[in-house]
């Protein structure tokens, strides 16, 4: 006569214990602890003997569950019944699919599972009777879960329409706990300085991200994720909106309370300067040189590079420009070049030797001079029309500024939409005088005379004025 399934499995007499958290956070405090000594003490009555303890602190709904499936694993190679201790059916699972994964084994007699708090044990004698008291936990723990992602959802939520970021502060501000005891975010005095200063340093152009990084950490300053700056940090760091007013939400700007560290005109120029409208040499890019991006080698076609070379003499040091090819080119182009370096003046002899040659129609020089003073006063008229209208604005602003405190104070407006529109008010209000104060220098330098401007103008009409200057034929 054939066993019976009942008679052939045996009641687990070795067990492993399971503890549970769902985030880092829940680590530091005492559930695990709690969790281990509760199930301790339940195989100890149970004469169960323990063979492994598992403290798993990962989410029970999201990702794949590696560390749970390593316990699995575990009690899957052995090779007799395993009961497997828990404190409650949600630090097993949330979700149905624990359940479908372990159900076959349980039949067959090689797992338990024991739910110490509710004495729920499911066995494969008990499976049938025990396995809707099962579900219906694992319904009220997924219920349970459902409920507090609703909740955080909206409580994110009212956040965002306060102007509040939801999330972990950047580097630069903190999260800290009013007097209130709500949680907000803040500039950090420490930080928040520095953070500025790279703003300010990248919009000079003469400074790397990779240099950034460095002086970020050379002044012991630390990313989001608590490690050294690189060159993507950076590169994150300048294109965070945050720092002058505006927080990012899924791809929508809204201006936040929490305080600007920069202007928004300073954040644009960062992003021309890292687009590379303003990209120039660290080192020689605000250096004036006539022959700069103008003339090639005739031997191997690359660009000639102009630069500065100190000389000791007597009565102190001299300075000397020379030009010569670019060795990085040639040599990537696979050319030997033979062409010898020489001094700007020597060039600027050759040039003006050459120009000296030029006959240039007094009709023609007449069009050229035309169009170079209607061009200033075209830039003129365009300065002083933008600065005519910023005014207006700022005018604007002070008056709408006026009206919103009156409707705050009759009841018409609450605090917190009155908090936020006067943090867009400010911040337009300091792009205009930003904007203003441009303006006006860029006015005084179109009133600057000809011959005490620049002779390495970007300009076209400008760079037309610059050979007609070196042309002896040609008196101004």
């Amino acid at each position: 006569m054939k066993k019976t399934q009942q008679q052939v499995i045996k009641k687990a007499t070795k067990a492993v214990i399971l503890a549970r958290v769902s985030s880092k956070s829940q680590e530091d405090g005492y559930s695990l602890d709690a969790q281990l000594d509760i199930c301790r003490k339940y195989a100890s009555q149970k004469n169960l003997e323990v063979l492994e303890e598992f403290c798993i602190v990962e989410s029970s709904t999201q990702g794949a569950r590696t560390k749970f499936q390593k316990m699995l694993h575990f009690v899957e190679q052995q090779k007799e019944n395993i009961a497997i201790l828990v404190h409650t059916v949600d630090r097993f699972q949330r979700r149905f699919n624990e359940s479908i994964k372990c159900e076959p084994y349980i039949l067959e007699g090689k797992m338990e599972l024991h739910f110490i708090q509710s004495g729920l044990v499911i066995t494969a004698e008990n499976y049938l009777n025990n396995t809707i008291m099962w579900d219906m936990n694992v319904v009220g723990a997924r219920a349970y879960i459902n409920a507090l992602k609703m909740h955080t959802r909206k409580g994110i939520a009212h956040k965002i329409q306060n102007g509040e970021w939801p999330g972990k502060a950047p580097v630069g501000y903190q999260n800290v706990k009013n007097a209130q005891g709500k949680r907000t975010i803040e500039i950090n005095e420490k930080t928040g300085p520095l953070i500025k200063k790279v703003f300010e340093m990248y919009s000079t152009g003469n400074y790397t991200m990779r240099g950034l990084a460095k002086w970020l950490s050379d002044e012991g300053i630390r990313s989001e994720r608590g490690t050294r700056y690189t060159l993507s940090s950076v590169h994150r760091l300048l294109q965070n909106p945050f720092y002058y007013g505006t927080m990012e939400i899924k791809g929508e700007l809204r201006p936040h309370v929490h305080g600007a560290l920069i202007s928004k005109h300073l954040f644009d120029m960062c992003q021309n300067v890292r687009n590379g409208y303003h990209q120039q040499h660290t080192h020689y890019g605000s250096k004036e040189f006539v022959f700069r991006s103008v003339i090639k080698c005739p031997d191997c076609g690359t660009l000639i590079s102009p630069y500065t070379k100190a000389r000791k003499a007597n009565n102190g040091i001299h300075y000397h420009t020379y030009l010569m090819y670019s060795h990085y080119k040639a040599k990537k182009d696979g050319f030997t070049c033979t062409a010898e370096q020489i001094r700007e003046e020597d060039a600027l002899q050759q040039t003006q030797a050459a120009l000296e040659k030029i006959k240039i129609a007094p009709e023609v020089l007449k069009v050229a001079l035309n169009d170079l003073q209607e061009s200033t006063f075209n830039d003129l008229e365009y300065a002083r029309n933008k600065e005519v209208a910023a005014k207006k604005r700022l005018a604007c602003i002070d008056s709408e500024r006026s009206s919103l405190f009156s409707k705050e104070a009759a009841g018409l407006i609450d605090e917190s939409f009155l908090t936020a529109r006067l943090k867009e008010l400010k911040a337009e209000e300091e792009h205009l005088k930003l904007d203003a104060q441009s303006h006006t220098a860029n006015k005084e330098k179109k009133h600057t005379p000809w011959r005490k401007r620049s002779i390495s103008s970007i300009n076209c009409l400008s760079y037309l004025k610059t050979i007609l200057k070196l042309s002896k034929n040609v008196q101004f």
